[in-house]
């Protein structure tokens, strides 16, 4: 007599429990409940995190990461990108570890039934949870921690610098220290103006991207697809003039920062103001050239590199403290991909950063579901009889023509050659130089905000300024102090308390209350001062 699971049946699991010991078991579950689990991430691997832009609150953005924020757990899955492509219907494939009802195996007829063991349970049930042992260490107090923001938050095994860390103190650095010492995870609760805000970055991005869900088996498999799709976005930038969600990586007062840029074009985002920039240049040589290249430089076609921030309303702001977060995000982007572009970077010491070992192998399983996207994502990558990367041709990019499909059925990339991070390094690299073929020169230092409205990410406005490294090496001396708890947080001024009306941390604020405190005693004193020139008078 055969056996199957039956959806309908009290004892689908194979457990025959009487009334009574169903009973007890109730009572157990009611008098002892599970703790409730803070995370089911694996705490023996590293994190993978991204600095994805997401939306502004209070005219501020906050990047959000759902990754944990130390290294010792990495997602188990990724997106991997591809070109939108008009004559080929749009593909997201989701590879996941589901198991189906239907996959599970049938009882079999000699199959013997196991059943739980309640004996321990039982006899436990009446014994008093112990009491903490008196030498067991205390957690920490946030509050009362003397380590640095550097040392507590974004040094090994924590994960690096994001580019939010370093431009949320121009807003307000008080509030960024509350948001890491107060906050889950040291990140602000998702409201539903970000994710409105992250909806209108995703169907940007979906205009130049498809996304494809690839299963990740490593921490090595994970920062191999962030490579991938780096790789992949330089070719959609070569391809069809632009490109979003570029990630970047550089280094701030020797510490791994991490970032990515919402939107590469070909198009320049103010001509008339570049040809001012450029006049002004010849006038006044000496200090012009610090904030805009030379005129031989401008000759050169370059990259030019877009932030893009959502608003409530259709209002574009009008006062300065609101664009400097963005100016100094767009100054590090600037940076670093410049730094990249000119080959100056130091992958081997990204890597170590990040505890990953650059010669070990991808999972099968990871190389087999990048190998198998080819057709989609990376068909051009071709290979010489040598072994070496050969870059893609204008002949080997046309993908629809019946000739390219034959050769990609008959003569599939060897992904088996880029095996590890080591190996991939080199076509990251080629890429790159295709790219940007003058270096650092090709990077445009002409940036943009756009600011868009969250309801349908229509755009409001957009501004326009050039690139200042006097400036943010000045920002980032003055911003790095406090990490390296070389001086406290500092709050807003007084001219801009504006910004307290919409901070979370309004009601404890220390500086705050120094302030209020300090008005207080000024209000007092000029009182004072006046009652005593009334009494004399």
């Amino acid at each position: 007599m055969s056996s199957s699971f039956s959806l309908d049946s009290d004892d689908e699991y194979g457990y025959d429990i009487s009334l009574e010991d169903e009973t007890l078991l109730s009572q157990l579950i009611t008098d002892n409940p599970a703790p409730t689990s803070t995370s089911s991430r694996n705490p023996a691997a590293p994190a993978i995190a991204s600095d994805f832009g997401i939306d502004t609150v209070a005219e501020q953005e906050f990047c959000l990461d759902d990754a944990p924020t130390d290294l010792l757990s990495y997602r188990t899955t990724g997106t991997a990108k591809g070109p939108v492509r008009p004559s080929r219907s749009r593909s997201k494939a989701t590879l996941t570890d589901d198991t189906k009802q239907s996959d599970l195996p049938s009882a079999s007829p000699g199959h013997s039934v196991a059943y739980p063991d309640l004996s321990r349970a039982l006899s436990n049930n009446n014994i008093a949870p112990s009491s903490p042992k008196p030498n067991e260490k205390a957690t920490p107090d946030p509050e009362n921690d003397t380590r640095s923001p550097l040392i507590r938050f974004r040094s090994y095994p924590r994960k690096p610098f994001t580019v939010t860390d370093l431009t949320s103190g121009a807003w307000c650095e008080l509030q960024y220290f509350y948001t890491l010492t107060r906050l889950p995870y040291g990140r602000k609760t998702r409201t539903a103006a970000m994710k409105q805000g992250t909806k209108v970055h995703q169907d940007l991005e979906d205009e130049v991207h498809t996304t494809v869900r690839v299963e990740i088996a490593s921490k090595e498999d994970g920062f191999g697809l962030r490579m991938w799709n780096l790789i992949q976005g330089l070719r959609t930038l070569r391809e069809t003039g632009m490109t979003r969600e570029l990630e970047v990586w550089g280094f701030a007062d020797g510490n791994l920062v991490n970032g990515v840029i919402d939107g590469l074009s070909y198009e320049n985002p103010d001509p008339e103001f570049m040809e001012q920039l450029s006049q002004e240049s010849e006038q006044n040589q000496s200090s012009i050239t610090d904030y805009f290249p030379s005129k031989k430089q401008a000759d050169i076609p370059q990259i030019y590199l877009t932030d893009v921030k959502t608003r409530g309303s259709m209002k574009a702001p009008n006062s300065p403290a609101l664009l400097r977060p963005a100016k100094v995000q767009l100054f590090l982007y600037q940076r670093f991909l410049s730094e990249m572009a000119a080959d100056k970077l130091d992958y081997l010491r990204i890597f170590r950063r990040y505890g990953l070992d650059p010669d070990e192998p991808f999972s099968d399983s990871f190389i087999a579901q990048i190998g198998s996207l080819h057709d989609e994502l990376f068909f051009d990558v071709d290979s010489s009889p040598d072994g070496d990367y050969i870059p893609p041709s204008p002949t080997t990019t046309t993908f629809d023509t019946e000739a390219d499909g034959a050769n990609r059925k008959t003569s599939a990339p060897d992904f088996i050659k880029y095996r590890t991070l080591r190996e991939l390094l080199p076509l990251l690299v080629s890429e790159l130089r295709q790219t940007f073929p003058h270096g650092a020169d090709s990077v445009g230092r002409l940036l943009a905000v756009e600011y868009r409205y969250r309801g349908d990410g229509s755009l409001i406005d957009s501004q326009v300024f050039p690139m200042d490294d006097r400036a943010l090496n000045l920002y980032l001396g003055n911003t790095m102090e406090w990490w390296r708890a070389d001086r406290q947080p500092r709050g807003v001024q007084i001219e801009e308390a504006y910004k307290c009306r919409m901070c979370e941390f309004v009601g404890d604020c220390t500086w705050r209350s120094a302030m209020d405190e300090e008005r207080l005693q000024n209000t007092r004193q000029r009182l004072a001062g006046r009652s005593k020139n009334v009494t004399s008078g």
